[in-house]
């Protein structure tokens, strides 16, 4: 882990030479744009995922789809088959005319062929059995009343062929049947009675029962009115319902096959549907799968996702933390270095180069807000002979007393005071005419005065200082070197005059005129 952290300092040490010294504010707000083009990516590729895995699985249930319809229509028409079969041998009057045995046998024969198919009669025009596939003579029953009865004998289908309702066999122990039929017609086309089959119920959802749609998937058989004829669902409860409301009929109209989602299923649970029409039968197919089900592989790829970008997420931020308290570090290091290399640690006071500096500063802003700009040039009297007679040690104490005093005189925070050089200070003072630069010079000489340190080479017998003034208002045909050949020429003209006193030059008086010239004491 250290080693890691070596190496990204390393680099970021590496990055902040090519490119300077961001600010930390800089470096979370790219951090932050950086988790974000992370986030998006990992977003992008959770959402291919989903549709990835959405559209995947509507087509195993599309495909699962087509399998329940091949499956149905290859059985189906094996029905039909045998239900022409039986037609056509009745039609035939030497069939007809084969004992009963025989004609059974004769009559009968293709429905051995059929799976699932149960008991097949022929019924006459008033519903009564006249061939009986299970038993010769045929057993006794009418089934008139039968809704698939009625329908071919009053409303029947162009081609003769019907699938009817659900309902309870009762020729075989009330097994859950459908019937298939097919419509009897005398040579003048009249109703002359009906081949009948039943197809028991069971035996299609056993076989929709082993389809792999897991285990919330469901699987319907439908009349193309809506009626539930089977369900992969123990005990088919729906059978015999109307689904006609359903929502696979509100996309069922002009297409034969379709997918789509949808939450309005009997318990609430979103799916994903697939539906096929039986070929040209009356029949609709659909299967259904959970998507709960269906993106619980898609959720377990985005916690892994999620826990990716929470790892990653978690430790850039770490990584960018430790950068930033390095970059503080360097930057709190730098400003100190700043500081130190504008700070006279003797006098506590600026430097040299902190005065230049601030001295080009307040000139352009006086300059551009038409202000005016003081400037003091202080000098300690007799100091070299302080030296030689007190030594070293005292003079730089005398020097740090100066500055004390001097940072005790200037009362603004825009006021800028420094060691110029030696036993040499300078003020700078922006926004102060020439007053306010008196009266500053003025406190700081006798506030010097006033601290009473024996000089016995001055003639005042104290340490004292002389000081000179300039005042101007920058313009296009001034400079700041101006300010400072003006202020120096009255500290000049002051320690000529006797010491220990203030001297105003006025910058008038260098740029031609002899302007006017205080002296204070």
């Amino acid at each position: 882990m250290f080693t890691l952290v070596d190496m990204a300092m390393r680099k970021f040490h590496r990055l902040y030479a090519m490119i300077g010294q961001p600010s930390p504010v800089v470096v979370w707000t790219a951090t932050a744009a950086g988790l974000l083009i992370q986030f998006i990516v990992f977003a992008v590729i959770a959402f291919d995922f989903y549709r990835s895995t959405l559209h995947s699985s509507s087509e195993v249930a599309a495909g699962i789809a087509t399998l329940i319809e091949q499956d149905i229509a290859r059985n189906i028409e094996l029905y039909d088959l045998a239900l022409q079969a039986v037609a056509d041998a009745v039609k035939d009057p030497e069939v007809m005319a084969l004992p009963s045995r025989l004609r059974q046998i004769a009559v009968f024969d293709r429905t051995m062929t059929a799976p699932g198919l149960g008991a097949m009669v022929v019924l006459d025009k008033d519903g009564s059995i006249v061939l009986d596939s299970r038993q010769t003579p045929p057993r006794a029953g009418n089934f008139g009343d039968r809704e698939y009865f009625k329908f071919q004998r009053d409303t029947p289908r162009p081609d003769g062929f019907y699938i009817s309702r659900p309902f309870h066999a009762r020729l075989q122990e009330g097994l859950s049947s459908i019937s298939i039929s097919r419509r009897l017609t005398t040579p003048d086309g009249q109703f002359a009675g009906i081949v009948s089959g039943t197809l028991k119920l069971d035996f299609l959802r056993e076989r929709l029962e082993t389809l792999a749609l897991g285990k919330h998937g469901i699987a319907t058989l439908f009349r193309d009115d809506g009626t539930v004829l089977v369900q992969n669902l123990p005990g088919n409860p729906n059978v015999g319902e109307d689904w006609s409301r359903a929502v696979v009929f509100d996309h069922l109209p002009g297409h034969k096959a379709g997918l789509f989602t949808g939450d309005r299923s009997r318990d609430r649970t979103p799916r994903l549907y697939a539906f096929r029409r039986i070929a040209d039968l009356p029949l609709v197919v659909v299967a259904s799968i959970s998507r709960s089900e269906v993106l619980a592989p898609w959720w377990l790829r985005i916690e892994l996702i999620a826990a990716v970008f929470v790892v990653m997420a978690a430790s850039v931020i770490v990584l960018v933390a430790m950068f930033n308290r390095e970059l503080r570090r360097r930057i709190a290091a730098e400003r100190g270095q700043a500081a130190l290399a504008r700070h006279d640690s003797l006098s506590q006071l600026a430097n040299r180069l902190g005065f230049d500096e601030a001295l080009r500063t307040e000139w352009r802003r006086a300059m551009r807000e038409r202000r005016p700009l003081s400037l003091l040039m202080i000098d300690a009297d007799h100091f070299k002979q302080f030296n030689d007679c007190y030594g070293h040690p005292d003079g730089d104490r005398a020097l740090a007393a100066i500055g004390a005093a001097i940072r005790t005189s200037i009362r603004r925070p825009g006021d800028i005071a420094a060691r110029y050089g030696g036993e040499e200070f300078a003020v700078l003072m922006p926004n102060t005419g020439e007053e306010g630069a008196l009266q500053i010079a003025e406190s700081i000489r006798s506030g010097i005065v006033a601290m009473a340190i024996p000089h016995e080479k001055n003639s005042h017998s104290v340490v004292t200082v002389s000081v000179g003034a300039a005042t101007i208002v920058p313009g296009k045909d001034s400079a700041a070197v101006m300010l400072v050949e003006s202020a120096d020429h009255a500290l000049y003209v002051a320690k000529s005059s006797g010491r220990n006193v203030v001297y105003v030059d006025s910058i008038q008086s260098m740029l031609g005129g002899e302007g006017p010239i205080r002296l204070r004491a």
